[in-house]
């Protein structure tokens, strides 16, 4: 039996298409060419097959039942071989002939009529092929009606349908791609969705946002016939502390078998303040006071000012001081951002930095470390040389005894390393007296692979007598692995302005396959000081850890440490030995931590009276964690048990649980903020548990103010009576913007409709709100009225970014400010769509061609050159969305037709006027004439098909 619709399994074909002879599971068309050699190899298959030979049979006498359509499966842009069985009541000794009827919108290759000669005891079938279009509709499509008959006998007509194949598809076009807004404000991403599939569809529409932005409303749905257009908007609140720059938000289609198609809007976030002065820095004054259930209390003021001076230079200063020096609260202050005691103001550029007020910097081990008081220091990098000075007194010294701090260093590059000399003159009252007085010499080179050595020499004059003083350091930086090794003797030690008087350390990490991460160290240490005349400390560690996917790492950590100390009341010590497992894992917003370590401590005593005492008890603690970091806030749980040996100096056990809450937004945009947090210390019964509660929130006021609160319960916090209390601490702020008289605007103008398209701004033609404006490195936003502000000093012209525009508006080139114009307008022109609609035109044999014109292309081109182009659809209908007011030629390229099509005559151009909507432009296409000639007898006509069209 033959399969309607599919070849016959005695030539091998089974249920295979055409492709399948050829070797592929399909016969594709990319292209005019793979179009017809594809079907002529299918035409001249089809043919062969139809053409078999059988026997005679007698004559055929009664009627035949027609039978039922022939339906076959079939995909868009493939060929499919159909076959179409003769019925057996048609004798099989007689011819029969067939004629193919083409009744739909494919390609039919193969002979349209022939005959089948007789077959005694073989089906015989009737086979073309069908070449399916690119936009073939979804469903079964009638593509032809195949007629059989007998000479003198019976005719029937066979129904012949395709089951075209589901494609779904989308597109999306943004209707404003670079869109400008201000902190805290709400904007709308509108879009265009088209249906590209064969198919209706119903299509969602989905934003994904950066953390922390709010998508207002449901996700919009969209139900759409093929190549049918919708057009929405989604809705966005940008949150108040949104850093300044470009983000992107991502639309993303779906229909019910999944994503379709994607596109990203860049969104570029802007200080509304900035536009008032881009370079005016943000004084914020502010007054907080700490108040407990007893009634005391202490308060503070406090002024900030941060932010750009000029392009390439910025300050940064904080001053905080008390009100009343005999109830100061300094902790509860510092619990809302209010240090006492250091104040400075820092100018700072991207080479140097200088700073006034109380200020620190670091030389070397040799020459100062942590040298920190009040005064003004200065360092500063550059290509050949660098250098870093610093005067002042410390802290909490004074005239009374002496204090002061001076140094200076200064280094020079020679080939690729550095020489440096530095000199140092310091002297600290403070907890003992500390001196120095220092001249080094240093430098570094540069080993290869990534390694340096580095030394430094050093006289020092200190307290207690003097000495040389030198540094060795190796330093390896490389891709995988990382290595510091360093030997320092400074005579005099922690008591004249080094860490320690002698220290050896190593340090070093190395990177294997396999994500295995190796690290390790070691360090070793001897100093003296007025209160001990020795203290040695040293250590080691060793962590291995793997990567155990891309969000998982595990590792082992063993460590030692070690101290001893050696003083006019004795010598003590301590030591411990651990080792332990951590494992880090994260999974979306979720992230854990774990953690155990087990070992042993020891603790010595040993008094000048020949007292002595030696306790050592094991030692394990335990901790883990869970937290969710989402878009409105962090939350996290802790907890931690620990157990101790008898005599070690620790409490026996002793657990921890904690629940946090941070920067948990109550409001959408994230103005209001809520902090909480509440830990439970217990001991097991040894002592009785205390809680420890803390909630904390920031939130505004109104003109311009802000309130943080923070209010804390902390029982390892008692007033005298040895009790616990409630104490609250407030702080209310305002910023303002400090605008300098010499930073007026530099440039300035209006984006403007310009709607007669006359270059010049007309009293009804409005400003444009949002349109990105750059100049040189500074961009701006326009305000509601169109109006921008630059205040870089440059030449460079003011732009306008055409991809922040609404759709429709485009800059009018002849309305543009000239190069450095210190004022200048920039005009834009409303546009207008145009429709340009193919008519398919019968030939001269009165056939109407029908094709699938979504492959063909219509250009615009206008006066200037400029092109524009559109895409038909597979009807004939080619839509420009936005074309400027002015002139326009076609240019219509059908080259990538099913069938060759042309047009007769001149295509007529078109004019578009402002604010005009044009009529839809006809075109009609003809077949293309095809002339046949009898290849025997050349340059004469041909008989049969001469001068008929294709």
């Amino acid at each position: 039996m033959v399969e309607p619709g599919v070849p016959p399994h005695s030539v091998e074909l089974g249920h295979r298409s055409s492709g399948h002879v050829h070797g592929a599971g399909r016969v594709h068309a990319h292209g005019d060419h793979a179009v017809r050699r594809s079907g002529l190899l299918l035409t001249a298959f089809s043919a062969a097959w139809a053409g078999a030979a059988g026997a005679r049979t007698p004559n055929l006498s009664g009627s035949v039942q027609a039978p039922s359509a022939v339906r076959a499966a079939a995909a868009p842009r493939s060929f499919r071989i159909v076959t179409v069985p003769v019925p057996a009541a048609f004798p099989a000794d007689r011819e029969v002939r067939f004629d193919i009827v083409p009744t739909g919108p494919v390609a039919i290759l193969g002979s349209l009529t022939g005959a089948l000669p007789p077959t005694p005891g073989e089906p015989r079938v009737v086979a073309f092929t069908a070449g399916l279009p690119a936009r073939a509709r979804a469903g079964v499509t009638p593509i032809a009606r195949v007629r059989l008959s007998v000479p003198d006998g019976a005719t029937v007509d066979v129904p012949v349908e395709l089951d075209v194949a589901r494609v779904p598809g989308a597109g999306v076009r943004l209707t404003r791609a670079l869109v400008a807004v201000h902190r805290g404000t709400r904007f709308s991403v509108g879009y265009v969705l088209t249906n590209t599939g064969n198919a209706p569809d119903s299509l969602d529409v989905g934003l994904t946002a950066p953390s922390g932005w709010q998508v207002q409303g449901p996700v919009p749905r969209h139900t759409l016939e093929p190549d049918g257009t919708a057009q929405g908007s989604i809705a966005v609140t940008v949150p108040e502390g949104t850093a300044t720059g470009a983000a992107r938000l991502r639309l993303v289609i779906r229909d019910s078998e999944g994503e379709r198609t994607r596109t990203d809007a860049v969104i570029e976030v802007v200080d509304p303040a900035a536009s008032a002065a881009t370079y005016a820095p943000r004084l914020t004054a502010g007054l907080a006071t700490v108040v407990g259930d007893t009634g005391a209390a202490s308060a503070a003021i406090g002024l900030s000012l941060d932010g750009q001076l000029s392009d390439g230079l910025r300050v940064n200063g904080r001053l905080v001081q008390e009100l009343d020096t005999r109830h100061v609260d300094t902790r509860g202050l510092g619990r809302v951002g209010y240090f006492l005691g250091a104040p400075y103001v820092t100018l700072a550029s991207d080479r140097w930095q200088a700073t006034g007020g109380t200020t620190g910097v670091v030389f070397s081990d040799l020459t100062g470390v942590n040298v920190w008081g009040k005064g003004a220091s200065f360092a500063g990098g550059f290509e050949r040389w660098r250098v870093a000075a610093l005067a002042g007194r410390p802290v909490l010294g004074g005239p009374a005894n002496g204090g002061h701090l001076l140094a200076t260093q200064a280094g020079w590059r020679v080939g690729g390393g550095w020489v440096s000399a530095a000199a140092s003159d310091l002297e600290d009252g403070q907890g003992g007296t500390r001196r120095l007085q220092a001249i080094a010499l240093g430098g570094s080179a540069p080993l290869g692979s990534g390694t340096t050595l580095a030394a430094e020499l050093a006289d020092r004059r200190y307290a207690a007598g003097e000495g040389l003083g030198w540094l060795m350091e190796l330093r390896r930086e490389a891709e995988t692995d990382h290595l510091l090794l360093r030997y320092v003797h400074a005579p005099g030690g922690s008591g004249a302005f080094a860490r320690v008087r002698n220290e050896l350390s190593g340090f070093g990490t190395r990177a294997f396959a396999g994500g295995v991460l190796l690290s390790g160290g070691y360090w070793r240490s001897d100093d003296e000081n007025p209160a001990f005349s020795r203290l040695h400390s040293s250590g080691w560690s060793l962590s291995p850890q793997i990567a155990v996917d891309s969000n998982t790492t595990a590792g082992i950590e063993a460590r030692g440490t070690s101290f001893d100390a050696t003083g006019a009341s004795g010598t003590f010590g301590n030591a411990e030995r651990m080792v332990g497992v951590v494992v880090d894992s994260r999974l979306g917003s979720l992230y854990l931590s774990g953690a155990t370590s087990i070992g042993r401590a020891a603790r010595t005593a040993a008094t000048p009276s020949g007292l002595a005492s030696t306790v050592e008890a094991g030692r394990a603690t335990y901790r883990g964690l869970v937290g969710w970091a989402t878009g409105r806030g962090n939350f996290q749980l802790s907890g931690s048990v620990e157990q101790n040996g008898a005599g070690t100096g620790l409490l026996p056990r002793q657990y921890i649980v904690g629940l946090q809450a941070d920067r948990v937004s109550l409001r959408p945009g994230g103005t209001v903020l809520l902090n909480a947090a509440v830990q439970r210390y217990g001991w097991f019964g040894d002592r009785p548990g205390a809680n420890l509660v803390r909630l904390g929130l920031t939130t505004p006021l109104g003109l311009g103010l802000f309130l943080t609160a923070d209010v804390e319960r902390n029982p390892f916090v008692v007033d005298v009576g040895g009790a616990s209390r409630w104490i609250a601490a407030f702080k209310v702020e305002r910023g303002v913007q400090v605008p300098l008289a010499a930073l007026r605007p530099a440039a300035q103008g209006v984006v403007y409709e310009d709607r007669n398209a006359n270059g010049h701004r007309d009293p009804d033609e409005p400003g444009v709100l949002g349109a990105v404006v750059r100049r040189g490195a500074e961009s701006v936003v326009t305000d509601r009225s169109g109006r921008f502000r630059f205040y870089d000093r440059t030449d460079a012209p003011a732009r306008l970014d055409e991809t922040s525009l609404p759709f429709g508006l485009v800059v009018n080139a002849a309305a543009l400010p000239p190069p450095g114009a210190k004022h200048g307008d920039i005009g834009v022109i409303p546009t207008s769509p145009v429709e340009v609609e193919l008519l398919p035109m019968p030939g001269d044999d009165g056939r109407v061609p029908k094709v699938d014109f979504h492959s063909a292309l219509v250009r615009a081109r206008d006066a200037r050159g400029d092109l524009w182009t559109a895409q038909l659809d597979s009807a004939g209908l080619a839509t420009f969305h936005a074309l400027p007011p002015g002139r326009y030629e076609l240019d219509i390229d059908l080259t990538g037709l099913s069938e060759p099509l042309l047009p007769r005559g001149p295509i007529p151009g078109f004019t578009v006027e402002i604010g005009g909507t044009a009529p839809r432009l006809k075109i009609p296409v003809y077949p293309r004439r095809i002339r046949m000639r009898d290849g025997s007898r050349p340059g004469s006509p041909g008989s049969g098909l001469s001068g008929s069209l294709l």
